[in-house]
């Protein structure tokens, strides 16, 4: 938790280079165990992507949708940022049943899996996803992991399909931000916390732009066209919603790391991240 500068949570993966290229770079959110998260009887490093996936990682199938030129938001490197639907082309429908999305199924799943290579994909633990959601933006961190995590009642696992990879929980989002932030509500992340400081400035999962959460809003019709809503984090810095197949936006895929997977190196710096053996 606090400012992307003060968090040392840079880890390499699937390169070698003594200087980890940017696409290489992934942060750690955290360290769960038992029943946090859908990880069961382990304790499990929880990964994001520093920056956002590109299509080269996710491809253009699935639920791509186009790819823009990033704003002045923008914290990271890329000149193209790919966009994708939440869910839209499996039925042609809005949906925010997270078991049917193409950029579930196809995109993180299938694509990016292949696309990084078996090395690294065997290294990645099959989870069960939350996704149960909540009805709304306006509670706080421990609010919407209550909701999202401990009282899930949906979930998506490896009796499913293929569960590797996933998108931050809003919970996630919420707790990066320094514990000042924490009684704030999601929905007012683009204002101060308790001590009059920016959150987005002191909260190191903030990249400028756009991009989804698996969070689903449960007060919703899961199929309808009209209100079928998921949430996600706009460039601002606060959560937003708005239906799976109408908007677009960029994609940070996120894991676990398989519980035999061993430290070698690195201060966590991005300059020096964590290796780990192979």
């Amino acid at each position: 938790a606090g400012t992307s500068a003060d968090v040392k949570n840079y880890i390499c993966l699937g390169s070698s280079e003594e200087a980890c290229p940017d696409d290489n770079l992934y942060r750690i959110i955290g360290v769960f165990g038992e029943n946090n998260h859908g990880v069961t009887g382990k304790q499990l490093v929880k990964l994001i992507k520093y920056d956002y996936a590109t299509s080269n990682l996710l491809g253009t199938d699935g639920d791509y949708k186009d790819s823009s030129t990033p704003g002045s938001t923008y914290k990271g490197s890329l000149s193209k940022v790919d966009r994708y639907y939440w869910n839209s082309k499996a039925t042609n429908k809005a949906s925010n049943t997270w078991s049917t999305s193409l950029l579930n199924k196809i995109n993180l799943n299938t694509n990016y899996l292949n696309n990084i290579g078996t090395t690294w994909s065997n290294l990645i633990e099959d989870a069960t996803w939350k996704v149960s959601g909540h009805s709304t933006r306006s509670v706080t961190p421990s609010e919407m992991y209550t909701a999202e995590i401990t009282n899930a009642t949906k979930t998506y696992g490896p009796s499913n399909g293929t569960s590797k990879i996933g998108l931050m929980y809003l919970s996630d989002y919420g707790f990066a931000a320094s514990p000042s932030a924490w009684t704030t509500t999601l929905f007012n992340y683009d204002d101060n916390d308790a001590n009059g400081t920016s959150i987005k400035t002191i909260n190191w999962m903030y990249m400028g732009l756009e991009k989804w959460t698996i969070t689903r809003n449960s007060g919703q019709s899961e199929q309808d066209y009209l209100d079928s809503s998921a949430y996600y984090i706009n460039s601002y810095g606060d959560v937003d919603e708005d239906i799976t197949n109408y908007l677009y936006f960029a994609i940070r895929p996120i894991f676990y790391l398989d519980s035999s997977v061993q430290y070698s190196s690195g201060s966590g710096t991005s300059t020096d991240p964590i290796r780990i053996k192979l």
